[in-house]
């Protein structure tokens, strides 16, 4: 029973959750842990990127047992769709960040492929996508 409970809970809160993406102005969330690692995702410009429906992201990572300053880049960028964003995110924090100059140089070269047309953009998920 309490299973049935927490299974029901979780496709509920994960619906919810998920529906907001462009509304969580701190724009970091976490996203499926690897055994090793607890991950999470940086939108960058959530604003126009809601205006889109293609949110720029950046993937970062702690491996288990590491102090909180021990952050790996793990995607310095990814476009990815709302739907595959929708299908990625868990639950969103109320902090967290890191520099953005990775993220940046990451985009730029991304905008300048296909002729300054964008490089490929995620339609499945952020775990699938890196």
């Amino acid at each position: 029973m309490l299973r049935k409970f927490s299974l029901i809970t979780y496709f509920l809160a994960s619906t919810v959750l998920a529906s907001d993406v462009g509304d969580h102005k701190a724009g970091i969330w976490s996203i499926e842990s690897a055994q090793d690692m607890t991950r999470w995702i940086i939108i960058h410009n959530i604003e126009s990127d809601a205006n889109t429906a293609v949110f720029h992201i950046e993937v970062i990572g702690r491996k288990h047992g590491h102090a909180v300053w021990q952050i790996e880049r793990l995607v310095h960028h990814m476009a990815i769709t709302e739907k595959a964003l929708k299908a990625s995110v868990k639950i969103p924090l109320k902090s967290g960040a890191v520099y953005p100059e990775s993220f940046n140089h990451a985009y730029l070269s991304w905008q300048k492929e296909n002729n300054g047309m964008g490089g490929a953009i995620c339609d499945t998920s952020v775990i699938e996508c890196f």
